[in-house]
């Protein structure tokens, strides 16, 4: 038989950590890009535009990792969620 503990409010306090972590990210790359895209009209030839391919392919991966996080976070939500649900189905069970 599986036995398992867990505490919910726990695992629901990690989808506020997460989503932190998604803002915070969101507002440094942000800034970042910016800093960048000002670099355009300062900066012209066949190595600025490799550099622009660089920032493009970084912007994707970072991309990924935000969507990642998303997810992480929503399946986070949705187990504590679903824990502390059961619990308190499970004690309804035993109120008389």
């Amino acid at each position: 038989m599986t036995s398992y503990a867990v505490d919910s409010g726990q695992v629901l306090g990690a989808t506020q950590v997460v989503q932190g972590t998604i803002d915070r990210l969101q507002g440094e790359v942000g800034a970042l890009m910016g800093q960048l895209a000002g670099l355009q009209s300062v900066w012209s030839g066949a190595a600025s535009a490799a550099f622009q391919g660089a920032v493009a392919d970084w912007r994707a991966t970072q991309q990924q990792v935000e969507a990642n996080l998303g997810a992480l976070r929503q399946a986070l939500a949705l187990a504590g969620t679903a824990y502390a649900e059961a619990e308190q189905a499970n004690t309804r069970l035993f109120l008389r």
